[in-house]
């Protein structure tokens, strides 16, 4: 999500640990780590979305 906060404004990038956390923490899935950059990937909403276990995580708590 934060990922998603500093790419909305155009803040130009922020700290990220991409293993803390889990499964809330991270990146989607899918979106890899090149020379300490992350090109944000085109989901709607805020990026949960693209996360499986998250998805799966809010489903069961949903159930």
């Amino acid at each position: 999500m934060s990922l998603a906060i500093a790419a909305g404004p155009g803040l130009g990038g922020n700290e990220s640990d991409p293993d803390l956390f889990q499964p809330y923490g991270g990146f989607p899935d899918g979106v890899k780590v090149d020379n300490g950059f992350v090109t944000l990937p085109e989901y709607p909403r805020i990026g949960f979305e693209g996360k499986a276990d998250l998805h799966a995580e809010m489903k069961a708590l949903a159930g």
